[in-house]
């Protein structure tokens, strides 16, 4: 079975939501993202825009061809509210290219009412993220 390494930084680094979507992934553990900053877009979804000075903190999945089709429907990258790249991350001392889904969106907006769940599950208790980036990049678009 062919897989390929995807960089979750949003929703997605809920362990409950993950399995369920993509029931074929396994989570890697931590990794960083090097050259982008972490927002909550105009739309309301989690977002890496590029920034050089920043990193966005998330997690690392090995996932399937069935899983990336299913995050290709959730992401709605055919809608165009994201689009899929393949970017350099730092992941357990090494440097690895890993699938991300970008939103076209950089400009900063308010968390969607239905996301803010997931979203706090994901980033305060499953994803084991720094605090100084919870409180930097997180808080102010979210509070636990």
């Amino acid at each position: 079975m062919q897989t390929r390494l995807y960089f979750a930084y949003g929703s997605n680094m809920n362990k409950v939501q993950m399995r369920a979507r993509c029931p074929g992934s396994k989570w890697l553990g931590s990794a960083v993202l090097p050259g982008y900053r972490w927002i909550i877009a105009a739309d309301g979804f989690a977002n890496a825009v590029p920034a050089p000075e920043d990193t966005v903190e998330g997690v690392l999945f090995e996932i399937t061809q069935a899983d990336e089709a299913a995050l290709d429907i959730y992401e709605e990258v055919d809608a165009g509210c994201y689009a899929k790249h393949v970017v350099t991350l730092r992941h357990a001392g090494t440097t690895v290219e890993a699938l991300v889904y970008l939103n076209p969106l950089t400009e900063p907006g308010t968390a969607a009412p239905a996301y803010l769940e997931p979203l706090r599950t994901a980033m305060f208790v499953d994803a084991g993220l720094s605090e100084a980036y919870l409180s930097r990049y997180i808080l102010p678009f979210i509070h636990p």
